[in-house]
């Protein structure tokens, strides 16, 4: 199926970051040297899939609810190892990889996640159906939900 070919992509972009980790690493030649807990390779997936809630509540969410998940404290010691550009490598090399879409235009839409987006608070700038009423905040604000 499509999203399991999208997902392959994904594990390969990060395992070709992960071949060459000491280009991203602090130090070099012993950062990510020891298998933990924390992985580059997990590492890496967890930050680009993490959404907003709170450290310990994504680390739950991605690892099922495990009694046995990484520490917090794990991930902080394992993400300052990594100099943000292997995130960067990761998002370069899948896109470099989506090469077989059909892009009929200059842009690609892959997938949208539910994720909100609010906008402007005055009825002059959008219609009423995208209007949340009083409760989330004291005036109410414009919001659409990409799906």
């Amino acid at each position: 199926m499509f999203h399991d070919k999208i997902k392959y992509i994904f594990s390969s972009s990060i395992q070709s970051v992960v071949s060459r980790i000491s280009d991203f690493s602090v130090h070099p030649g012993k950062d990510f040297t020891r298998r933990k807990k924390f992985p580059a390779d997990i590492l890496l997936a967890f930050l680009i899939s993490e959404g907003s809630s709170s450290t310990k509540n994504e680390l739950l969410d991605f690892f099922d609810m495990d009694s046995d998940k990484p520490t917090d404290s794990a991930f902080n010691q394992q993400r300052a190892k990594l100099m943000p550009e292997a995130v960067e490598a990761v998002f370069h090399k899948f896109n470099e990889s989506m090469d077989f879409l059909d892009t009929q235009t200059e842009y690609r839409f892959l997938a949208a996640d539910g994720s909100t987006a609010t906008y402007f608070s005055s009825p002059k700038f959008s219609s009423p159906e995208y209007f949340v009423e009083p409760g989330h905040s004291a005036k109410g604000f414009y919001s659409i939900t990409i799906i």
